[in-house]
């Protein structure tokens, strides 16, 4: 059995353009089925708040997070499968709480796979708690005419929307600047007469896929897809995550979608 890991024997660090490789390798670990995004992506997007960490010049490991007003998102940690349960992933997170905290961040949330015990229970022992289940969906394009229309209208997300959009929907403050920031696409709709929100979709044409995608009523999820789907009409399907949201996911498994995952939303304070 190999000897469990130290903070000593670990080196953290920022990940760099060079490490793309190491995210090739490591990436797949994380079950998801997701394309591994592109060199281009991984330096602008991903490598800037990524913490690495290497044993013996080796990449061994990494933590992508991001940072909103108040909250830190882990988006993924990856340990590879011959160092996992030596500490690893607990020195990683440490740290980029350490880093959040010092950067005045008072709460943090990840996404971890429901039956994925011992990531849980190491979360769970820094301050984590489940806060909601999400699922995450493929619809073919050809069955956007099987779901209903709730009749929205669906534009461009302002900046001067995103505060407002962010309470309304439960996210926290500053994600969809973020969001923006990273290339993606923000749809908002609203009722007819131009004054409730109904849904936001936060769109990556490149995936494609929508994370964030929220509604206040199934029906509105085909209006926000219509839109959506003019930015990408060569793909075959789209994907979607719905969170704590189980009349969408029903609507969207009668309309032919296909359940790709479930995903454990978890929340702690810092």
């Amino acid at each position: 059995m190999a000897a469990k890991l130290t903070a000593a024997a670990v080196t953290l660090r920022l990940a760099t353009a060079d490490d793309y490789a190491a995210f090739v390798r490591l990436c797949p670990e994380l079950g998801t089925g997701d394309p591994i995004p592109a060199a281009d992506v991984w330096a602008a997007t991903i490598a800037p708040t990524t913490l690495v960490a290497t044993l013996a010049d080796c990449v061994m490991a990494y933590c992508h997070f991001q940072e909103y007003d108040d909250t830190g998102y882990v988006r993924a940690l990856v340990v590879d499968a011959a160092n996992r349960r030596q500490g690893t992933g607990r020195i990683l997170l440490t740290t980029v709480a350490d880093h959040l905290r010092a950067r005045g961040k008072t709460f943090w949330r990840l996404n971890v796979k429901p039956d994925n015990v011992a990531a849980i229970a190491l979360y769970s022992s820094l301050g984590l708690r489940a806060n909601y289940l999400a699922k995450s969906f493929r619809l073919p394009w050809s069955r956007l005419d099987d779901l209903p229309s709730f009749g929205a209208v669906v534009k461009t997300l302002t900046p001067d929307r995103d505060a407002p959009s962010e309470d309304c929907f439960s996210l926290p403050r500053g994600q969809l600047t973020v969001s923006r920031r990273l290339g993606r696409v923000l749809f908002e709709a609203v009722a007819p007469d131009g004054q409730a929100s109904l849904g936001l979709a936060v769109f990556n044409p490149s995936f494609p896929g929508a994370f964030p995608f929220r509604v206040v009523d199934p029906r509105v999820a085909r209006d926000l897809l219509t839109a959506m789907r003019l930015l990408v009409p060569n793909d075959p399907s789209v994907n979607l995550v719905v969170e704590d949201d189980e009349a969408l996911a029903a609507l969207l498994l009668r309309a032919g979608a296909l359940l790709n995952l479930e995903i454990l939303h978890m929340k702690g304070a810092l």
